[in-house]
Parts: C-alpha cells; sequence; structure tokens
C-alpha cells in the first residue's frame, strides 16, 4: 500500500510541480502588487474591468453594454462575458472574480497537459521539464493575473487541437462509422469559438484537412458548431440595432478598402509588416506597437516546419503529430494575417502554449533518435541551433514576468483613481472617455466611450467614416456630458479646444496604459472652476508619484 501511494505521488510530481511554480509565482506578483497598492487587488489591464461591466449589467437588467439599458458589444469574448454574469448573480459582481476564474482555469490546463503527455507514454523527468517550460513561455502566471479570457482560450484550444488530432489520425469505430464527428470534439469547437473569435481560425484549418480528406459533410457541420455562437451572438446584435461582429473586432482591426490599391495594400501590409517585419512605430493610438510577441508569433512559422522536416521519420509513425503541428502553423499564419498580437503578451497565448507544447514533446521523444551516433560538436551546434530559434520566446515571457507588477500599478495609479475620482465627485454625472473599463465598474454614470468599444454611436461613425470632431462635440453635448476624461494624443487638437482643459495627471515607468498623462476637460466652460477645486481637494488622495499639473488658475470662491 505504501509503495503504491510513493509510486503515485512520483507519478504526480510533474503536475505538482507545475502547480506549485506557477501559484507561487502568482502569489509573489501580487503581493508585490498590494504592496505598492497599499492593499488595493488590481489587473494589470483595463479590459477586465469592461468585461465585468458588462457582467454585471447582463446578471442585473439583462443589457450587453457597459451602461445600464443601452446594448454595446464592447466585448470580443462572447463565453466569458456570460460565464462572470453567471458568477455576479450567484456571488455579486466582486472584483476578484475573474481572478479566480483564471486560477481555476489554469489548475484544470495543466491537468489536462499533464494527462495528454501520459497518454503519449512521456516519462516523469520529460513531463517535469516540459510543464515547467510551458508555465514559463506562456507565462501561465501572467495570464492568471491578467483577469481575462485567455487562459481559457489555451485550455480549449488545446483540447481542440488534440482531440481532432486523435480522431482524424484514427478514425472513429468502424468503416461506416470511422468519419461521424465525436461529441466532445463539436462541444469544443464551439468553446474555442465563444471564448474567442480566434477560434475560428482553428476550426477552418481542421475544416480544410476534413476537406482535403473528402470529408465534406464533417467539415461542415464541425465549421457550424464553431459558427454557432458567432451567429447567434451576430443576430442578436443586429437585433440591437448593432452591427453582426463586436466593437473591437472592426475598431482595433486593419482598414480594408475593398479597390484593387487597397487589396494590394492590405495583402503587402500582412506579407511585409506581420511575417517578415518587426515594426516598432507608427500604431495606430491605443493599439501597442508590435514588438516580441510578434517575433514570437513569426517565429512559430519557422519552429513547426522545421520539426516536420527534422524529424519527418519519426513522424511517419504517428501521423497525429504531424496534424498538430499541421494545425497549429496554419492557425498561426491565420492570426497573424487577420489578428493582432500582443495587447500585453496575451493575444498570441494561445498559439505560443500549443506550440511550445508540441515542440517541446517531440524533441523530448525523439532528439536521441535524430542525433544518435553525432559528434559532441554537431550536438552543441543542435543545442545552439534550437536556443537561437526559441529564443523570441524566452524574451517575450520575460518582458511579461519584468512588467507584470508595473502594468497593474499603472492601472491602480490611472484607472482606478480616476474611477475614484468620478465616485467621489461626479456620481451621477455623464462622463466622456477613452479608457472605459475602471471608470464603468466603479460608478454608475453614463459613460460615453469616445473611442468606439462601449458607444454604439461612436462605433457607428467610425465604420461609417464620420467621426470627426464635430460629430463627437455635438454627441458629448447632446448626451450633456459633464467632462471628459481622455489622453490628448488620441484626438484631434480642434476637438479638445473646444472643450476647457482643467488638468492632467501624469504616472511614471508606464507600460501598459494609453498614454502616461490623461487630461481633465469640462465640457461647459462655467464648470471649470468646480472641476478645478474637486481635482485640488482629490490631490491628496493620489498616490505620490502621479504628477497633477494644472492649465487654469484656482479663483476665490
Amino acid at each position: 500500500m505504501i509503495r503504491i501511494q510513493k509510486q503515485n505521488l512520483l507519478h504526480n510530481v510533474p503536475l505538482i510541480f507545475a502547480l506549485v511554480i506557477t501559484f507561487v509565482s502568482v502569489l509573489m506578483i501580487e503581493r508585490s502588487v498590494m504592496l505598492a497598492t497599499g492593499g488595493v487587488f488590481m489587473y494589470p489591464l483595463d479590459d477586465p474591468f469592461i468585461h465585468m461591466e458588462i457582467a454585471g449589467n447582463l446578471a442585473a437588467d439583462g443589457t450587453w453594454g457597459i451602461n445600464p439599458g443601452e446594448f454595446a458589444s464592447a466585448s470580443s469574448s462572447l463565453l466569458y462575458t456570460v460565464m462572470l454574469a453567471l458568477l455576479f448573480k450567484l456571488f455579486s459582481a466582486h472584483v476578484m472574480i475573474p481572478f479566480i476564474v483564471n486560477c481555476i482555469a489554469a489548475f484544470i490546463l495543466l491537468i489536462v497537459v499533464d494527462k495528454w503527455f501520459q497518454k503519449q507514454g512521456t516519462g516523469i523527468l520529460a513531463r517535469l521539464v516540459i510543464l515547467g517550460l510551458v508555465v514559463f513561455f506562456l507565462p501561465l502566471p501572467v495570464m492568471i493575473i491578467s483577469g481575462m479570457e485567455h487562459t481559457l482560450q489555451c485550455l480549449f484550444s488545446f483540447l481542440f487541437i488534440t482531440t481532432f488530432a486523435d480522431w482524424v489520425s484514427v478514425g472513429n469505430g468502424t468503416a461506416e462509422r470511422k468519419w461521424k464527428l465525436p461529441v466532445s470534439l463539436l462541444v469544443y469547437a464551439f468553446l474555442v469559438t465563444a471564448i474567442r473569435y480566434e477560434g475560428i481560425f482553428l476550426v477552418a484549418v481542421a475544416g480544410l484537412i476534413l476537406l482535403w480528406q473528402r470529408k465534406i459533410a464533417a467539415s461542415f457541420v464541425l465549421g457550424a458548431m464553431a459558427l454557432l455562437p458567432v451567429v447567434l451572438f451576430g443576430i442578436y446584435s443586429l437585433s440591437k440595432g448593432s452591427y453582426f461582429f463586436p466593437n473591437p473586432l472592426f475598431i482595433k482591426s486593419e482598414e480594408f478598402q475593398l479597390s484593387v490599391k487597397g487589396m494590394l495594400n492590405f495583402f503587402s501590409n500582412i506579407l511585409i509588416n506581420k511575417f517578415t517585419v518587426t515594426k516598432t512605430t507608427g500604431s495606430l493610438p491605443g493599439v501597442p506597437p508590435p514588438g516580441i510577441s510578434l517575433l514570437t508569433t513569426q517565429r512559430i512559422l519557422i519552429i513547426l516546419p522545421l520539426f516536420s522536416l527534422f524529424f519527418a521519420k519519426q513522424l511517419r509513425q504517428a501521423s497525429k503529430y504531424n496534424y498538430i503541428l499541421l494545425i497549429i502553423t496554419l492557425t498561426t499564419l491565420l492570426h497573424l494575417a487577420f489578428a493582432s498580437t500582443g495587447w500585453f503578451y496575451r493575444y498570441e497565448a494561445y498559439l505560443v502554449m500549443n506550440a511550445c507544447v508540441i515542440s517541446f514533446f517531440i524533441l523530448g521523444r525523439y532528439w536521441k533518435e535524430l542525433l544518435p551516433d553525432k559528434l559532441l560538436y554537431t550536438r552543441l551546434l543542435s543545442v545552439i541551433l534550437f536556443f537561437a530559434l526559441f529564443f523570441p520566446f524566452v524574451l517575450r515571457s520575460s518582458a511579461a514576468f519584468t512588467k507584470a507588477k508595473q502594468a497593474c500599478v499603472n492601472i491602480y495609479e490611472q484607472q482606478y483613481h480616476v474611477a475614484q475620482f468620478l465616485h467621489k465627485y461626479y456620481p451621477k454625472t455623464a462622463v466622456a472617455a477613452n479608457d472605459i473599463g475602471a471608470i464603468s465598474f466603479f460608478n454608475k454614470a453614463e459613460v460615453i466611450d469616445l473611442w468606439g468599444l462601449g458607444s454604439i454611436e461612436v462605433a457607428r461613425s467610425r465604420k461609417n467614416k464620420y467621426w470627426t470632431l464635430e460629430f463627437l462635440d455635438s454627441l458629448v453635448r447632446n448626451k450633456q456630458v459633464g467632462l471628459a476624461i481622455v489622453y490628448d494624443e488620441w484626438f484631434d487638437k480642434q476637438l479638445l479646444q473646444r472643450w476647457t482643459k482643467v488638468a492632467t495627471w501624469q504616472i511614471s515607468d508606464n507600460v501598459i496604459t494609453g498614454g502616461d498623462t490623461v487630461s481633465f476637460y469640462s465640457i461647459d466652460s462655467t464648470s471649470g472652476q468646480e472641476l478645478r477645486r474637486n481635482i485640488t481637494d482629490f490631490e491628496l488622495l493620489l498616490p505620490k508619484k502621479v504628477k497633477v499639473a494644472y492649465t487654469i488658475p484656482l479663483a476665490e470662491r
């Protein structure tokens, strides 16, 4: 009995090790954050608060939007928002719930990945090393503290890819039932798209594989299941006077003009700027410049084909691994062409995780067969080659861990305190802004999103090319907006000159917000002095590192 228990414990050491390093890292990051914020729990992004505000309104009165009773598709994750709404209904809208959901999702993800390794016959030492590398390269602790849906996206995408590869490589029972889709695969196809729209890329690649094998019915059934959440939400959104796709998809996406010149520019941008070059300048306001995240995603397109080539002999006997390599490679192509990377290392996270799992697994299983009797210098050169290939992954993960605390502090110093300022002095006053998460979640006043994610009028103006200073100025005045809190560099100077600039808050060491300086404007010039006095009073509550500057003098009462 004791021997069996010891064997079971030894067998689970890799999983225990991965869980320990993951959650110890999370605790260390959160401890450092809360020491810097005076005990206030904070996320490294403003986006979790958008999810929470929509979920809270959905739970309270059935509104999908940041303002009660006003539809606005500001979230591109359908399932995550619904999950939060259900949890809010059960436990109230607590700021910790997204964090807890991500902790549970990470726990399940590591169990699922470890079970897959065991199913492949991977040894204890190999599992321990690979799980540790996956935790670091994802990086899983940073995904957890982000409070977003990407940990679940990693889980669902891994389940879909491995289930599809297993099924398509061995069939399903008798010849007559060989190509009948398993229920689990249909469920994963639904989940991977419902959690993030990029799941369409994964299922599209799987569908193309089935079409290539002339399994037309199976391909269309799989595709229909994946598109079901997209179509259902699209119909619901259209019925509310909005667009078929959520606002972030077309606001943050590249412009595409239906003309010969427009198409040439679109495809040249894909070939030059997304597949071969990492630009560091030229991004639109609110969009982080491409960098190590893009380079890492590009590197997947080199690593996986090389693994297919180097281990071609070994993989002939295990076609499911070839299918996994193919699916991830083609999905990466589609993601680079039509989606974004970055945004605090999360948009490409599902690709990085799946690429690391299959690459490290194949390397661990077959490297001895690849270099059985090679000389020492040959093996050394191979190690150098693999290190060079994966070096962008190291840089990406190191940057994510390094910036995690500071990103949380940035959100605390800027968005959180803006929200607290509004809660204290303007609890019922409509406000215009471009970062809408925290100020919406911590307040119940109407928020006009000047960037368009959370306001359908603005989204429509951007879509139809009348997003002008005249439109925005007219909108805020018609909505009786009392003040605007924006990044100046995001908007036309002539628009801002129509309002009265009262003050600015500047944070230091900014790594995540859309700008280090946020400006306060009074829409009605007569209320400028009131705003000035309120900011002066609130200045005592700001963190010491926030620099306040005033652009109008304080008049005597």
